[in-house]
């Protein structure tokens, strides 16, 4: 017989009912196979580890005749307990696919009488390194080589009558001082819902998993991995109960610290969002308040384009003009001339004066309206660009908040206006559509297009800054173009109430 390996690993245990069907499954396990408890226990059977081609070709070839066995479970069962000593090799299939040699023992749960119909399996995966002999051949040595606390209580009382080595080394409890002694009370156990479900949901499906708070021979306080599995007699009556316990203590404490840094990272993030919400709506009201003071600085600007310079101007020309209509006041005919053309110039200025005046703040938007407005100056730009335009209002429009309305008329201005020195186009709508609680504007041309998204990440403002006057106004704003395929930008505005408006164009 070989020594044996220094590096020989824990075994893991599992347990299963008279059918195969596994009932407990350790942590050891989980690693041996690489599969999770939760899809084991109640779900699958030992057989769904076991190389099938093995197993076909066992069964066949080791089978004495006349030997009956109860299928395939059977076999793995009568095949084992008939070793010296009572393990096997046998070639486990892990989840990923990968083949394991194991060897395997199989014991029936302890009873105090009559047959078993459930079983303790033992699996001792083989390492390079160690020899097949490396496997304890008596169960009780077996099970004390497991990691996990397992212990067998009675039904009835719960008292112990089994405590693996794996019990003591966690609690501190020697098996002699666990002995008959009831295990809630030793362990001074706190259970996640009421004793009395956990073991109705034993009694009904034969197991229980679970997470069980338990305090140790020194008085340290623990948290488990439970597994339990009802144990039954030869009348298939249910005597007592299987648990197998691992320490997850570090594991919870973990996810403690993780929750809390969780909670930390949480509520700052929360306080950052609120920071930011009040730097937005404070920026929001600054944004607001800085278009209000340009609209009332455009007003008062045209006014005084208007009222002031214009009248001095109109002035100014109709003295010039009173003296070209005098000429027997000694002008020369090139003084005559130049008075003329003062006059002329003079035409133009106050033209263009008029025409700044209503480009920075039109008299009838305020006097008239919303549609009106747009009218006049969607007519205004076409004659001015040479395209063919349609204007089109919603009978029922209704007079919108001045803010609105200013925010509507001022992007219709701004996209005519980039029509005009981008878009290249021959022809250009504006409609007004009113719905039951908003109105839309649109305005399409069939010029050239652009790609919105470009021209956002460009040094552009324009878009941006039409998006934010109509958001700011409480609306909503959708831009739409791409290369030569003209362009579409509608914005829907909150209309407070509906009145009749101006009609169709």
């Amino acid at each position: 017989m070989r020594e044996r390996s220094d590096q020989r690993q824990p075994p893991g245990i599992l347990a299963t009912d008279g059918t195969g069907l596994i009932t407990s499954f350790s942590k050891r396990c989980e690693d041996i196979l690489g599969t999770p408890e939760v899809d084991v226990v109640g779900k699958a059977s030992l057989i769904s580890f076991h190389d099938p081609d093995e197993l076909a070709y066992r069964m066949k070839s080791d089978l004495e005749p006349g030997t009956e066995v109860d299928g395939l479970f059977g076999f793995i069962v009568t095949s084992n307990r008939r070793q010296n000593p009572p393990y096997r090799h046998w070639t486990y299939v892990h989840r990923t696919g990968r083949r394991l040699p194991i060897d395997l023992f199989v014991s029936p749960l302890p009873r105090r009488h009559g047959d078993s119909s459930e079983y303790v399996f033992v699996l001792q995966e083989i390492l390079p390194d160690a020899a097949s002999s490396d496997i304890l051949p008596y169960p009780s040595q077996l099970l004390d080589l497991a990691n996990d606390a397992i212990l067998i209580r009675h039904l009835r009382d719960d008292t112990i009558t089994y405590w693996n080595d794996g019990a003591a080394r966690l609690y501190g409890w020697t098996s002699k001082e666990a002995h008959s002694a009831c295990s809630h009370d030793l362990l001074q156990t706190i259970f996640p819902r009421p004793l009395a479900e956990i073991r109705t949901m034993l009694l009904t499906t034969g197991f229980w998993t679970g997470e069980l708070v338990h305090r140790t021979k020194s008085g340290r306080q623990i948290t488990v991995s439970s597994r339990w599995t009802l144990l039954k007699n030869a009348d298939d009556v249910p005597i007592g109960s299987l648990e197998m316990n691992t320490d997850i203590t570090a594991q919870k404490r973990a996810q403690e610290v993780l929750a809390a840094a969780h909670e930390d990272l949480e509520r700052r993030v929360e306080e950052r969002t609120t920071e930011l919400s009040d730097a937005n709506i404070r920026l929001q009201v600054l944004s607001r308040r800085l278009m209000e003071i340009q609209e009332l600085d455009r007003r008062a600007i045209a006014r005084d384009l208007h009222d002031e310079i214009g009248q001095a101007l109109t002035a100014i020309k109709m003295n010039l003009r009173d003296l070209s209509d005098h000429p027997s006041g000694g002008w020369g005919a090139t003084a005559q001339k130049q008075v003329s053309d003062s006059v002329s110039i003079l035409d133009q200025v106050l033209q263009r004066i008029r025409n700044i005046a209503l480009d920075l703040r039109p008299s009838m938007l305020d006097e008239l309206g919303l549609v009106p407005a747009l009218r006049w100056y969607v007519g205004r730009q076409a004659e001015r660009a040479g395209w063919t335009h349609q204007f089109c209002a919603d009978p029922s429009m209704t007079r919108a908040s001045p803010d609105v309305e200013i925010a509507c008329f001022r992007l219709a201005q701004e996209a005519l206006t980039n029509v005009a020195r981008h878009a290249k186009a021959t022809a250009v709508e504006v409609h007004l559509e009113a719905g039951p609680t908003d109105f839309s504007l649109v305005i399409r041309d069939d010029g050239i297009g652009f790609e919105p998204d470009k021209v956002r990440t460009g040094t552009s403002i324009g878009l941006s800054g039409m998006e934010e006057r109509v958001r700011l106004a409480g609306g909503t704003i959708d831009i739409r173009s791409a290369p030569a395929a003209g362009t579409e930008i509608r914005a829907a505005f909150p209309l407070p109430h509906r009145m009749t408006g101006m009609p169709n164009e």
